[in-house]
């Protein structure tokens, strides 16, 4: 029966669900509300910039034409001065110009409504005469009928001396100026304003609530308090000249306005504001909303249903669910998730966590069948239920591993129990008539029961110590090997990040002539440099990726980057000597991995002469392919060195089956130079290996009497600290 509690849980969670899903919608609407007006905007934004490039194209159409008239302008020396303008009344009224006229020098203008006045005082005479096409703000016609007008004004240069003979003026009505700024978009409510820098309005459409207004920057001032953040946003607009947009209030209404670009002028520039009623927008948005929060209703009705029916299928399964989400199937005990949710009330009690699994468990099923499996994981499990006290805890967590929690304060005490089920459970493998039951256990001791994952983690890394060993079958956690071991995940987890951002850096050994102690070649070594620039040894993260396959990678990334620095140099013109590259035993199980390094090869453009490949003795020993492959890398035009030779088992029979080109005298040899024995062995086997055809090369020469020893028996050279140690790449270039 459901209790209170549960009810009440349950419906905090539909409470919850439901404000979550309110709340969710609020801000979808918001979003899309803000989105469909982004659109919106985007359409003024076009709108605007159509406005502004048609009024360009209408100022700068009317002074081309003024300037082609003033080329072919006429001012007679003799005559009358009002012959300048003969003619052109019927170009004025064809190009709806109020006026046109032409002012001398001395600033006397006669124009083609028959009006004659010093005009010198003004600004656009003083600016063409001095060689500029110009438009003036909004004027007081002070010649004829009082109107607003804007004067466009073209220097006359006199022919023969090309000096300022006088200004082309043409009076242009500002009202139709205002007809071009009305917007056809949007219904017709959208209209366009011309602002100056300082806020002046030069221009602005009779739809405009600031019809009339001088200053744009007044005409907010007295409109709402919120019009100051507008102020904020529009002045440096028009300061900088950038382009932009937002909202203002006038006259209790909201507008949105989209200033695209100016109109440079020669003095001061002139700005198209393009302006539309907020309610244009959002009588677009508003349907859509509409619909969008009809939809969010049905959906709430739905989720509403399917909770109620939820409840209802939830009380009827309550039962089965507790069943399927903490009993183990097989053994009808705890599982792992029941065992998780029983620790944590032990949280203030400290105890042992143990890992435990079974040695090679595999086998059993393979020989004996999955049900003698399943039956001696059953017997497991009784085994452990049985030996667990009230307050501890055991649980089976999949296939043959399963967790433990005792209760003991004394590790001795642990080590006492767990050796009792070591001897219970191997006992299966006589009574079950089952190949050897081995169990493996890991302890780990923990204050905080809590942290279950990770206390178990640690468990199983002491498990991992001894798992497959003969002589012990339990292991407690130590703190220095899972420290080892995080050390190795954290190097594993960045060397894809280290070689996509090319942290592996190849450093060279110089290698020696024994002669005359010159330069012949080097081997290319790799160190890996972290984000804090100190360099790992190569001694820690190469056998680390020997072990998880990840070396094959890393050697062709070596091989990619010493081909591409040999190109380099050649393109340089820089002397360029033979360059070694390792290649690991994983490598060489790959069956392509010739032809990769040709291509390789072949990609870089870099003769195989230049590059030559070491393989360690050892990865000759169990690979069976390995003639194959010496032969094939030949026909690729690849020298081969024979590395480490001399370290452990050495064949001298495979000298004479595998045909290297190079042997390298591992430094194990090379320490025994002052030995008597060691001299003879080396003496013998320097000797056999020439006698072959074999260049040698010993490795680790680190004192002048190694080097005197080396010469005696003629090695071809030498490489070792005596000479230099590993270079990175620039020291390596200037000691070329």
């Amino acid at each position: 029966m459901q209790t209170g509690k549960g009810k009440g849980i349950r419906a905090v969670i539909f409470i919850a669900a439901a404000a979550v899903l309110l709340i969710s919608i609020g801000i979808y609407n918001r979003r899309l509300r803000d989105e469909l007006g982004t659109q919106m905007l985007d359409t003024l934004q076009n709108v605007a910039e159509q406005n502004a490039l048609a009024l360009e194209r209408e100022i700068q159409g009317k002074q081309n034409f003024l300037e082609g008239i003033a080329r072919e302008l006429q001012v007679p020396e003799n005559g009358e001065e009002e012959d300048v303008i003969a003619g052109l009344g019927d170009v004025a009224e064809d190009y709806h110009f109020k006026r046109m006229g032409f002012v001398y020098p001395d600033g006397q203008a006669y124009t083609t409504d028959g009006y004659k006045q010093n005009l010198s005082f003004r600004d656009f005479f003083q600016k063409s005469m001095k060689g500029e096409t110009y438009i003036t703000d909004v004027l007081t016609d002070s010649l004829g009928e009082e109107e607003q007008i804007n004067v466009i004004s073209v220097p006359v240069y006199n022919r023969e001396n090309d000096q300022t003979a006088g200004v082309l003026f043409a009076t242009y009505r500002t009202e139709m100026f205002k007809e071009q700024l009305n917007v056809t978009s949007f219904s017709g409510e959208g209209y366009s304003l011309v602002v100056k820098e300082d806020g002046t309005l030069i221009a602005d459409s009779p739809r405009s609530p600031m019809y009339g207004k001088e200053n744009l920057f007044d005409a907010l001032t007295e409109g709402r308090d919120e019009n100051e953040t507008a102020t904020d946003e529009i002045s440096p607009l028009l300061k900088s000249g950038k382009s932009g947009g937002g909202s203002y209030y006038l006259e209790g209404k909201r507008y949105y306005y989209c200033m695209p670009m100016n109109l440079s002028m020669e003095e001061g520039r002139w700005f198209i504001f393009t302006v539309v009623p907020a309610e244009v927008l959002e009588a677009k948005v508003n349907p859509v909303l509409k619909d969008i929060n009809t939809l969010f209703a049905i959906m709430v009705m739905v989720l509403g249903i399917a909770f109620c029916v939820y409840v209802y299928s939830y009380q009827r399964s309550k039962k089965d669910l507790y069943s399927l989400a903490y009993q183990d199937p097989l053994t009808c005990g705890d599982n792992y998730a029941c065992f998780q949710e029983k620790i944590k009330r032990k949280k203030d009690v400290p105890g042992y966590i143990i890992s435990m699994d079974l040695s090679e468990f595999k086998i059993i099923n393979n020989t004996c069948g999955i049900s003698k499996g399943n039956m001696i994981l059953k017997s497991v499990w009784e085994i452990l239920a049985s030996e667990i006290r009230r307050e501890e805890l055991a649980a089976h967590i999949n296939a043959d591993r399963f967790i433990l929690y005792l209760e003991e304060e004394e590790r001795k005490q642990v080590e006492i129990r767990v050796k009792h089920l070591i001897e219970r459970i191997s006992g299966l493998s006589e009574t079950m008539n089952v190949p050897r039951v081995v169990p493996y256990f890991g302890i780990y001791h923990s204050d905080d029961l809590s942290e279950v994952e990770t206390n178990y983690s640690y468990a199983s890394h002491a498990r991992h110590q001894v798992k497959g060993r003969r002589d012990q079958n339990y292991a407690f956690y130590e703190e220095s090997d899972f420290q080892l071991m995080l050390k190795n995940r954290r190097l594993e987890d960045g060397f894809e990040k280290a070689i996509r951002d090319h942290r592996f850096e190849v450093w060279y050994q110089p290698k020696y002539s024994t002669s005359d102690a010159s330069i012949v070649g080097s081997e290319a070594l790799v160190r890996w440099r972290m984000e804090d620039g100190s360099l790992v040894p190569p001694g820690i993260f190469i056998p680390l990726f020997e072990k998880n396959g990840m070396i094959a990678e890393l050697d062709e990334y070596v091989f990619r980057t010493v081909c591409a620095q040999q190109k380099s140099w050649l393109k340089e013109g820089k002397q360029v000597l033979p360059v070694s590259i390792n290649i690991s035993r994983a490598s060489l199980y790959y069956s392509n991995i010739v032809e990769k390094y040709r291509a390789i090869l072949e990609e870089c453009e870099v003769d195989s002469q230049y590059i030559q490949l070491e393989i360690t003795e050892s990865a000759t020993v169990d690979n069976k392919e390995i003639q194959d492959l010496i032969d094939q890398f030949h026909k690729a035009g690849f020298q081969l060195l024979l590395d480490d030779f001399g370290n452990g088992y050495s064949s001298l029979s495979s000298l004479n089956e595998m045909h290297f080109d190079v042997l390298k005298l591992d430094k194990s040899l090379i320490d025994h130079i002052g030995d008597r024995n060691g001299e003879k062995l080396l003496y013998h086997i320097v000797n056999l290996v020439k006698s072959l055809g074999l260049k040698i090369t010993a490795e680790g020469v680190e004192s002048k009497e190694q080097v005197g020893f080396l010469q005696k028996l003629r090695c071809n050279d030498i490489q070792g600290f005596y000479y230099s140690r590993p270079l990175p790449c620039l020291e390596y270039e200037k000691l070329l």
